[in-house]
């Protein structure tokens, strides 16, 4: 096993017991009623959780096997990958407000799916499609949160 590793693992697992020891300090109520101290207690248990696993990884971590040392992601990656995901959310922060949740949530989704299978265009129309609709009955109907309307201002509440 790598030395990286199990010094990583050691100090994540470090961190994470404190997060946990700091967060019981806090009280963590129970599950129908949380305390301050459960989502940092959860935090705490999920990092030495992956700490742990980290600690025990094998002698190359997630590499792919046969790959050249040293090219990783960012020596010779793909950085369209990288930028135009980056970038449609930014277009979509910009356009949610004057456009609304359901309009700019479903162009943002089709571009994505379109962008990751590019020879189709019936399978991002029904993925997006299928997803806005479901995001708005959850958090809007169900949830009574407040979405944007932006142009469609015929579905008010």
């Amino acid at each position: 096993m790598k030395k990286q590793n199990r010094i990583g693992g050691l100090v994540w697992l470090l961190l994470g017991a404190l997060l946990c020891i700091g967060s019981i300090k806090l009280n963590l109520g129970n599950f129908r009623r949380p305390g301050p101290g459960f989502m940092p207690f959860l935090a705490g248990a999920i990092l030495a959780l992956l700490a742990i696993i980290l600690f025990f990884s094998g002698p190359d971590g997630s590499k792919a096997e046969g790959e050249a040392p040293g090219k990783g992601f960012w020596r010779g990656g793909n950085w369209r990958n990288v930028l135009f995901p980056f970038l449609s959310l930014f277009g979509y922060l910009l356009l949610l407000q004057p456009l609304g949740f359901l309009l700019t949530s479903f162009l943002f989704l089709f571009i994505l799916f379109k962008f990751t299978k590019p020879e189709s265009w019936v399978e991002p129309c029904l993925f997006s499609g299928a997803t806005v609709i479901l995001a708005y009955f959850i958090f809007s109907v169900w949830l009574q949160c407040q979405f944007p309307r932006g142009m469609l201002t015929f579905l008010t509440r």
